[in-house]
């Protein structure tokens, strides 16, 4: 039995223009927040700042100090 699946070239176009499409929602989503949440913009430059000078600490560490400053949900 082979390894492949032979799908018709529109199905497969229409799964490459849905990718594209969410891909732009993510990034407009993405602008949204860092627009509408200052603090959390801070936070992100801070971590990229580490990162880009090789202050990386473990993801459970980086993911508790992300989430406990946060503001309480509505």
């Amino acid at each position: 039995m082979g390894h492949t699946v032979e799908i018709p070239v529109d199905l497969y176009n229409k799964w490459l223009r849905a990718g594209e499409a969410l891909d732009e929602w993510h990034d407009a989503f993405e602008d949204f927040l860092m627009l509408h949440n200052p603090g959390l913009l801070r936070r992100l430059r801070k971590a990229r700042q580490e990162q880009l000078s090789g202050e990386t600490r473990p993801w459970e560490e980086f993911k508790r100090d992300f989430t406990r400053s946060r503001r309480p949900t509505r």
